[in-house]
């Protein structure tokens, strides 16, 4: 925190605001994963047909014991794919960086057991006649072509996805040592090595597109003076903690704060000054309500508000009062008022909200409760009556 050397009286002159930008990397990774598990059902269904078409083709010349085990293995890693895929689409939602981190995790794994099954094929299935063989290898090719196109969106997937793939067919076939099955190692080599290029090219052309869209996305969110969020990105905020804490049952927390006799202070000391004194609240709001799940915001003029998600009353009245003596102590002068420094109102509201609650009674609730807390005198905290007084 910037250290205020002004005496009182005189307008606060310096402040350290803050960085407060959206964690781009965390939406581009949670997009990607999203878009990924949305596709698994056809994903699996793909790898399930072509496992089968290669049954097919080589039930004549394979071992059918051998045939239908590896059907079977490869079966089962689809299902066992497409379960944990699908359970963490329904969560990736409102997932917090770490878990979105463990699922890209989980998704990397699943891909590399799902093509080391593919990979082993040469080994257990692997035809007698160089004809079968490239019907084979043709599938494989196949297999590593979808693979690029859906993993683009996660380059380090698509990397481990192809290397268990082509690593052992190219083995297998320089292992035969005929010319024709060379030749097939070096296309299939030079195939994967082009893959890779357009895939990673792919994948910057991609990212680059989400970067850019969600850096649109958070400047039309933010509010320019403060770099808190503004009136549009707390109330897309509050309505996704509300349908959070419906399916968690878990409370959520609401202030709404007003720096008191701000047009008085506007009036002493001027606009620009009255704009420093606001990006210094915010940047004190910021620094009290500091966990990753608290949302805080200017939402008018000089009015703040704060979403604490899982957070009981207690806890929403504590964070309150530490505002309020971080205000207090950092002392910004206000001579225009009976009290000398800068002060707060704060309304304060707890719920844990039902399907047939109402979040903009619930916002009603605060607001009043912020008049209540102006009309006793300012610099108070009052909580809504729907709550158990904590006076």
């Amino acid at each position: 925190m910037a250290t205020n050397h002004n005496f009182p009286g005189s307008p606060l002159t310096e402040v350290n605001t803050n960085d407060t930008g959206v964690d781009i990397q965390h939406q581009i990774l949670g997009e990607s994963l999203s878009f990924l598990y949305r596709a698994m059902p056809s994903v699996a269904l793909g790898h399930v047909v072509a496992g089968s078409f290669i049954v097919v083709a080589l039930h004549d010349v394979v071992p059918r014991l051998n045939l239908y085990v590896w059907l079977g293995v490869l079966t089962c890693a689809s299902i066992v794919r497409l379960g944990a895929t699908m359970l963490a689409a329904r969560r990736l939602m409102d997932a917090p960086v770490k878990k979105i981190q463990n699922w890209a995790s989980m998704l990397t794994v699943c891909n590399f057991v799902q093509s080391s099954i593919w990979g082993a094929s040469v080994f257990l299935i692997w035809p007698g006649d160089i004809g079968h063989r490239a019907v084979l290898v043709a599938t494989l090719a196949g297999i590593i072509a979808a693979g690029g196109i859906m993993l683009a969106l996660h380059r380090r997937s698509f990397v481990i996805y192809c290397l268990p793939i082509t690593i052992p067919a190219v083995i297998q076939l320089a292992l035969s040592g005929t010319r024709l099955e060379i030749i097939l190692a070096v296309l299939l080599i030079s195939y994967s090595g082009l893959l890779l290029i357009s895939v990673n090219r792919l994948t910057n052309v991609f990212l680059d597109g989400l970067r850019i869209r969600f850096l649109m996305q958070a400047e039309s969110r933010t509010d320019a003076l403060t770099a808190l969020a503004n009136r549009r990105g707390f109330d897309e905020s509050l309505r996704s903690i509300w349908q959070q804490s419906i399916r968690t049952q878990q409370p959520m927390g609401l202030l709404i704060i007003d720096v008191d006799l701000f047009k008085a202070y506007n009036d002493y000391y001027g606009h620009p000054q009255g704009d420093i004194a606001l990006k210094k609240v915010g940047e004190l709001l910021l620094k009290v309500a500091s966990r990753s799940t608290d949302m805080c915001a200017r939402i008018g003029g000089e009015e703040f508000a704060v979403i604490m998600s899982a957070t009981e009353l207690e806890g929403s009245r504590q964070v309150a009062e530490d505002f309020q003596e971080a205000l207090t102590n950092a002392r910004i002068p206000h001579r225009n008022c009976d009290r000398g420094f800068l002060s707060v109102s704060i309304g304060l509201n707890v719920m844990t909200p039902e399907k047939s609650s109402s979040a903009d009674l619930f916002m009603r609730e605060t607001d009043q409760a912020l008049y209540e807390a102006k009309e006793s005198g300012r610099n108070k905290i009052c909580v809504a009556r729907s709550n158990t007084s904590v006076e």
